[in-house]
């Protein structure tokens, strides 16, 4: 269920309170109207904040983007100018002896803003927030405001076309696709004009979305009135003191004096509940008389020992610290002019004390080749590593207006309930509405903040690399004060364009080094930086002396920095064939989301595997489905049955399954080499967490909510504690990860191996085991010899594995090993049903499993119900009741529930 008290509360503290003087009134809400400059669309009824595709769907201009092939045939909208028009009322108090501003928090993209025909300013960036002053241009009584904005799909050509030489892009080339020459998401956003002869791959659509340009004013826009200073932000963020081991707060006050003279300004902090309650004082500050110029001025507290603030760190999620502490902190800025006050204003925050940085620069023990690379965190009481565990998180919609506060909870709640903690904002898309960051900090989900360049190079004139230096400085103060964000990095793989050519290593370093980083520096130094994900990390790094120097080289490099790794060919859970990277940024491999979600954008005629709509259209990874297909040949029996929807269901099932065992067998991989010499992986972010749209996608989670049994199996593998094997050399390996530094495991290990009729042919155990934390140990290593013994093959029999807590009976972990192909062997017909649904609260339902003979990868399907099942891709022994729970994301009845739950297991696919 949706937390709606929560997403209130924290929407209501973006809020500035005022007692005077500068006056904010919001130009949101339907009183818009939408035209093209081509006269095709006139006086559309418009709502902003808004996308231009979505006004023309509310008002049947056009069916949903998402459907068909439609992403293709709405092109012209892409190419379209697109004019956003309203009116607005200023009373004789609103103008007299007053300045007048447009403020605009996201305009998609290139935009002119004009108000009673006068133009006031422009856009040339998605990314950023904007302030006009209409002063001159506005008058009392009605106001016409008109926004005009470009097309962006014309704007990048022109660009590149005036640029003296070529700058590379990633993918395949389409001459017009320029997305590095706009700063919009680099998503989404070209136009696919040969569809149908290139594999659309690395371009604005990318290989796991599609690509509209949108355009719109996709944030809030409103009007301000005031007189002698105007405030324009206040940032309040925590500090740690590395030399001193100390606390303290800073706010940071940007305003704009509008008249000449002598002002001042008196700033207070004060954090409740904190040992910053009592509130701090700073030394009134002079203007330096200078109006009509926007100014920041820093404030820093008193400091707090470490010792004495233990309490109240913010940490990151686990199971030892379920609820992350945040305290509202309170900037109160007042306005004087020659020493009279005039007017207050007070920004409320919530914050939380971080001490959590990267280490990149430690050897790792005995002196072995490279760098470490992991997240630590530190208090009073030592240091300790994190293991990293979550997924890649991309767009949750082309039309970015879409994704709700809701929306955005359910992936967040997902990720939590999936045991991770950590999500990577990939840096192709778009720096993420506030309540995300929100959201992170309350759940205590770590953020790997990624600047948005990706896959790219990009201009570097003199206008370009102004235009991201506004950027990351408007950015960074948006989302600054954050506890969740723990880390910025430069880009998504970029830097080896920029290796072996002169021209573009200086490209690359005047746009990342002499600008990113640089103006990082002078932002927010309570974070680490990273140049680029994958990459080795930085030489030096040094803000006091202003100096940068990345540590070049091969960028998958594997005893430094983090890697990205794709393989679609190798046997997918062959342990020979994986890295042993100091950390894995991205892996991943494609699966189908459910039938249901693929019927809700697609004609019946096109449901196949074949169809040219889910092979050529739909599928934006070149032979993708062909992927799919034979690493799921190399598993089991491929669908064949005559129905060919029968079919393709079977092909949906086969492929998360698939999913499953290749990225699944990949984390448990990285997971068992958190303390192995030569290894020491600290660390996964799987590709990918959340989908865009329906299609053949990465994800773990899809468009809707639904989770696919990938998210399950993450599930389990994230767990504090965990069993897994594998099969290598004729022998299996048993390993227990414990990646809590803090927790000692006490445990006994138990091995069964049953024959697929349900009876228990041997049995192993050991007692008194134990494992330390941040360990992966080997704790017991089978020849398949003395296993399968006689007549009994791999193919007749499973292993349960599982570990008992000493002293009790509780499982910590538990896992099933397959060391034969399923395509030798003869699994029982199983009937699985459900029974006994019962009613648990308005959105949960519990219920009965079982089945008649072993069933294994038994998937739960709740059909046109969008939530999660307790459990999923799991094996079910014969005559045994399973207790299973479903959580809806909106309000279920038992009958609801019962009409749309479908079972089915690997042997109904064949």
């Amino acid at each position: 269920m949706i937390s709606c008290s929560f997403i209130a509360v924290f929407l209501a503290l973006q809020a500035f309170i005022t007692k005077a003087d500068q006056i904010e009134r919001s130009l949101d809400g339907e009183n818009w109207q939408l035209s093209d400059s081509a006269g095709k669309v006139k006086g559309l009824p418009a709502t902003v904040p808004g996308i231009v595709h979505l006004d023309l769907l509310a008002q049947k201009v056009i069916d949903d983007p998402y459907f068909g092939e439609n992403d293709a045939n709405y092109q012209w909208i892409a190419y379209s100018d697109w004019i956003y028009e309203t009116t607005f009322d200023l009373t004789d108090d609103d103008v007299k002896n007053r300045k007048l501003f447009i403020k605009c928090n996201g305009l998609d993209s290139v935009a002119t803003v004009s108000v009673n025909g006068v133009a006031i300013g422009g856009s040339n960036s998605f990314f950023r927030r904007w302030l006009f002053d209409m002063t001159d241009a506005a008058k009392v009584g009605t106001n016409s405001l008109q926004v005009y904005i470009q097309a962006s799909a014309n704007y990048s050509v022109e660009k590149q076309q005036e640029y003296p030489y070529d700058v590379y892009f990633g993918g395949v080339y389409i001459p017009h696709a320029a997305r590095n020459f706009i700063r919009k998401p680099q998503s989404g956003n070209t136009l696919f004009k040969y569809y149908h002869i290139y594999f659309l791959f690395l371009d604005f659509g990318w290989d796991w979305g599609p690509a509209f340009v949108p355009a719109g004013i996709w944030q809030n826009i409103s009007y301000v009135t005031a007189s002698d200073v105007y405030v324009t932000e206040i940032v309040p963020k925590p500090h740690y003191n590395e030399t001193d081991e100390t606390y303290y707060m800073e706010a940071l006050v940007c305003y704009i004096q509008l008249v000449e003279g002598q002002y001042s300004m008196q700033t207070s902090i004060q954090v409740d509940n904190t040992p910053f309650s009592k509130e701090f004082q700073a030394d009134p500050f002079n203007f330096p008389n200078s109006p009509g110029v926007k100014q920041c001025a820093r404030f820093f507290s008193y400091t707090v020992k470490s010792s004495d603030m233990d309490d109240y760190l913010w940490k990151p999620r686990s199971s030892a610290n379920p609820k992350p502490q945040l305290y509202q902190a309170t900037v109160s800025v007042t306005i004087m002019k020659d020493g009279k006050e005039l007017f207050s204003v007070n920004q409320m925050r919530k914050v939380g004390f971080r001490n959590i940085k990267v280490i990149s620069d430690e050897r790792p023990p005995n002196n072995e080749k490279g760098y470490l690379f992991y997240f630590q965190q530190t208090d009073s009481k030592g240091k300790y590593p994190i293991f990293i565990k979550g997924g890649n998180f991309i767009p949750m919609d082309a039309f970015v207006t879409r994704a709700t506060p809701e929306v955005f909870e359910r992936l967040l709640k997902s990720a939590v309930e999936g045991n991770q903690n950590m999500i990577r904002i990939w840096g192709g898309g778009l720096y993420q509405p506030d309540w995300l960051y929100d959201m992170c900090d309350e759940y205590g989900v770590m953020v790997w903040q990624e600047f948005m360049f990706a896959v790219s190079l990009y201009p570097r004139d003199r206008d370009f690399l102004e235009n991201v230096r506004e950027e990351v400085i408007d950015n960074v103060r948006r989302l600054g004060y954050h506890p969740s964000i723990v880390l910025w990095s430069g880009n998504n793989e970029n830097q080896g364009y920029a290796i072996g050519d002169t021209a573009k290593l200086v490209d690359y370093t005047l746009l990342y080094d002499s600008t990113v980083r640089a103006t990082l520096w002078e932002e927010d130094t309570t974070r680490s930086y990273w140049p680029a994900s994958p990459s080795n990390g930085a030489k030096v790094d040094d803000p006091v002396m202003g100096i940068y120097v990345q540590r070049w080289g091969d960028s998958q490099n594997t005893t430094v920095g983090d890697i990205h790794r794709y393989d679609y060919f190798s046997t997918c859970n062959d342990v020979s064939t994986f890295p042993r990277p100091r950390f894995a940024s991205e892996f991943g491999f494609q699966s189908y989301p459910s039938f249901y979600s693929l019927s809700t954008i697609s004609k019946p005629d096109d449901w196949s595997n074949d169809s040219p709509f889910f092979t050529s259209h739909r599928q934006h990874h070149p032979d993708g489905n062909k992927q799919m297909q034979n690493m799921m040949a190399k598993f089991f029996h491929l669908p064949n049955s005559t129905d060919s929807v029968q079919q393709f269901k079977d092909f949906i099932y086969l492929s998360q399954v698939v999913q499953v065992i290749c990225i699944g067998s990949e984390a448990e991989h990285y997971h068992r080499l958190l303390s192995e010499a030569g290894a020491y992986t600290r660390g996964t972010l799987y590709w990918q967490l959340n989908d865009i749209w329906q299609a053949q996608t990465w994800s773990s989670v899809e468009y809707a909510g639904r989770w696919k049994l990938l998210h399950y199996a993450m599930r389990r593998i994230y767990s504090d504690v965990s069993v897994t094997a594998y099969q290598l050399n004729g022998s299996i390996a048993v390993y227990v990860t414990v990646d809590d530094p803090q927790m000692t495991a006490k445990y006994s290990l138990s091995v069964d191996i049953i024959s697929w009729d349900g009876k228990t042919v041997s049995q192993k155990s050991m007692p008194n085991l134990q494992s330390e934390g941040f360990t992966g140990t080997k704790v017991a290593e089978y020849k398949i010899s003395d296993i399968f013994q006689g007549s009994l093959t791999v193919n007749d029999a499973y292993l349960h594995i599982w570990i008992t807590q000493d002293g009790s009976n509780t499982i910590l972990s538990s896992t099933h090993f397959f060391p034969g192909n399923f395509t030798k062997i003869n699994l029982p017909s199983a009937k699985i049903t459900v029974s006994n649904v019962m009613s648990i609260s308005s959105n949960e339902v519990s219920f009965s499993l079982q089945s008649d003979a072993t069933a294994v990868y038994v998937m739960l399907d709740s059909g046109a119900l969008e939530g999660y099942f307790s459990d999923n891709g799991f094996l079910m022994t014969p005559n045994t009741v399973y207790s299973m729970t479903f959580t809806s994301w909106s309000d279920i009845s038992t009958q609801d529930f019962s009409k749309n739950i479908v079972t089915r297991s690997l042997v109904d696919t064949y």
